[in-house]
Order: C-alpha cells, then structure tokens, then sequence
C-alpha cells in the first residue's frame, strides 16, 4: 500500500528525527498532490519541521481503526494557505514472514519478560531488532515453537514506560551454542518505531566513525 492511497481524514502520527531527537507529531491527510500526500502543518515547539528523507507513520484507517505502518523516504514542506502543509512519499511496512528476515536488524542485548501463551513467564534477552520483528533469548528451561505468542515487555535505558509488544514465533534457530526463537511483531505503533529508527542512526554513527577510523590509519601506513 502506497501512503498516497490514504483517503482524507485519516489520522496518522508521524515520527522524525529532529535534532537527533525522536519526536512524534500527529496530522491528518488532506488529499494527493504531485504523487505524493499533502497532511495537514506538522510542528515542534510551534515551529514547521524541516524536509527529512528518513522517517515513518502510522495511520489509523476507519471505520475499524486498523493502523499500517509506512516507511517516509520524503517529507517536504509546502507552503500555502498562510501556512505550512506536508507531502508526504512512502510505502507501507510489509510484515510477512519471507520479507521479516530481510529487514535489516540491529544487535540490542536488551534484558526484557516474556509471557509465553499466556503462561509461562520467563525473563529474555532481546539480542535484535528491526522494524518487522527481533529475535529472543529465552530464560532458563523456557521454550517456545513456531506460532506461539509471546508477550514482551522491556524498558530501554531512559526511557520512563516499558514497551509492551506482542510476537509470534516464525522459526527457532542457534545463536552460538544457545537455543533463540525469532518472532514478528503483531503490529507497531509509532513510540516503538521511533525507538528502532534512533537505534539505528546510533549504529549508523558508529559505522560511520569505524569507517572513518580505518581510513585514517590507512592513510597513515601510506606515509611511512
């Protein structure tokens, strides 16, 4: 589903980096313009947000309030009617299981609880995450096989509310000598979405300072 096949009126909350702040605002569409959906004046503070490439959106669909999730490669101001509107450019998140271990995925190490089909409660690491699903360590003696729930709750460092999140069991695999289960995700909303997207500009950063750090050193060797 293309975010330009949304009819007007729906709600959606977008979530943006903003001086490497993670910042959702909400807004509506209005209608398709240049391809693209034109929602209503996204603000910060009071103030329009700049263009972005890199952002997402959950929209709340009526008349049963069913969300979908959208990938933003653009966001750019439009200035019109005294104010300042938004075309908005992207795709909707596929969540399918062939695509889940295509998405590309984040080491986190994150401790969390697991309530496995409603009973069994065992504590879990998560060892990655992406925007389709993460893969689980299991707590002493806990196992899980495809198509069970599970029922994750963890709280990143900083953060005040714990993230709740329900997955399903696709596959259960080793990481090393350990047993670990990966799972999807049974739907995301926009606080989670924000919170993957600033984890992944951080391993971007350190990419980027790893990448620079070999060339340097190369450069080095070079003169001597």
């Amino acid at each position: 589903m293309n975010i330009t096949e949304l009819v007007s009126g729906t709600e959606l909350t977008v979530s943006i980096l903003i001086d490497n702040m993670p910042v959702n605002i909400k807004t509506k569409a209005i209608s398709v313009m240049e391809d693209a959906l034109l929602v209503e004046p996204l603000k910060y503070h009071g103030k329009p947000i700049p263009a972005a490439t890199q952002a997402t959106a959950v929209a709340v669909l009526p008349p049963r309030n069913l969300t979908v999730s959208f990938h933003l490669h653009s966001v750019i101001p439009f200035e019109n009617w005294s104010d300042t509107y938004y075309l908005l450019k992207g795709s909707e998140i596929i969540s399918e299981i062939d695509n889940q271990r295509k998405a590309e995925r984040y080491v986190l190490n994150a401790l969390g609880k697991a309530v496995i089909n409603h009973v069994n409660t065992t504590s879990a690491i998560i060892y990655d995450i992406s925007i389709r699903g993460m893969s689980l360590l299991l707590g002493k003696n806990a196992t899980a096989k495809e198509g069970d729930m599970i029922r994750l709750t963890f709280k990143p460092a900083g953060y005040t509310k714990a993230f709740e999140i329900t997955l399903i069991v696709v596959r259960n695999f080793k990481i090393g000598t350990y047993d670990a289960v990966g799972c999807k995700m049974r739907g995301i909303d926009s606080q989670l979405m924000t919170y993957i997207m600033t984890i992944k500009k951080q391993k971007d950063e350190i990419k980027r300072v790893q990448s620079q750090s070999k060339v340097l050193v190369h450069d080095m060797s070079a003169d001597e």
